[in-house]
């Protein structure tokens, strides 16, 4: 029987227990702040939303340099030389784990790496999706199985809010002019993932609990979202309530399966404390 192993980054912000269910592979970007360095699972979310409010200085983050996939590719060839490796990559656009996976490759290994053109959730969704076909079609040819994960990234469709725009701003983001405006006028910008770019063709204005009804109402009027299952997403500092309208909001669009994950530390930096996100596939 073909043995698959799956391999992604840490930005996917996949969950621990999903990580340990399924085996997967996580390759670590990084976090830096107040002279530290932090691999980005590992940051504590309190130091680091601490660290922005005493100095106004946001995090800087880095991507996967190619010795840590050296390590990961040479770990699963050892535990079963037969495997092939599925690099599920966070967009080309956004971070260096595509190039830094080639890199690290011998040429002797097989890795098959698909540029995903996604982050976060949407990464997240890819990657349970490609564990789903697998486990449905253990026998799958790579080519194939390529092929489909491609087509099921194609389809996958994610919306975000930044919960502090604050931090969009310190990080270079968005302008001072633009971040005076979308202060003074509450306007909440909407994160979409449109050919690996994270772009903002939208903006809400009024109350968070406002943003996210007109946010899902949107997404599933403009998208025909398989029901089956989404995933949602928070950041820290979320006020429960927003989360809970949230959740209600996807019940009455009629999903079936809400999984809720965390942004892990390199989300977070780029867009603070109190966002949440939506993804799920078109049929």
């Amino acid at each position: 029987m073909t043995k698959y192993s799956i391999v992604t980054e840490s930005a996917a912000d996949l969950s621990r227990a999903m990580i340990e269910k399924y085996d997967i592979r996580v390759a670590q970007l990084r976090v830096e702040f107040g002279g530290e360095d932090y691999y980005d699972n590992l940051v504590s979310m309190e130091e680091l939303t601490g660290y922005y409010d005493r100095t106004g200085n946001v995090p800087t983050t880095s991507g996967v340099a190619p010795g840590q996939y050296v390590e990961i590719f040479e770990s699963l060839i050892n535990e079963d030389p037969d495997t092939i490796i599925l690099h599920i990559c966070t967009s080309a656009q956004l971070t260096n784990g595509y190039q830094s996976s080639i890199i690290a490759d011998n040429a002797t290994t097989p890795v098959y790496r698909i540029d995903t053109k996604n982050v976060s959730i949407r990464l997240a969704f890819i990657v349970l999706k490609t564990i789903e076909l697998i486990e449905a079609q253990p026998e799958i040819e790579p080519e194939v199985l390529v092929a489909r994960i491609e087509e099921i990234a194609a389809k996958t469709r994610f919306a975000f809010i930044p919960g502090n725009i604050d931090y969009l701003r310190a990080g270079g983001r968005i302008s001072n002019a633009q971040f005076l405006s979308a202060t003074l006028l509450k306007i909440k910008p909407l994160i979409e993932v449109i050919d690996g770019f994270l772009l903002s063709k939208k903006r809400y204005r009024g109350s968070m609990k406002l943003v996210v009804r007109r946010m899902l109402s949107e997404y599933f009027e403009k998208f025909n979202i398989d029901k089956d299952m989404v995933l949602l997403v928070y950041s820290c500092a979320i006020d429960e309530r927003i989360k809970d309208e949230m959740e209600k909001q996807v019940e009455l669009a009629g999903v079936k399966s809400i999984t809720w994950l965390k942004t892990g530390g390199v989300i977070t930096s780029h867009a603070g404390p109190g966002s949440l996100g939506i993804a799920g596939m078109e049929v």
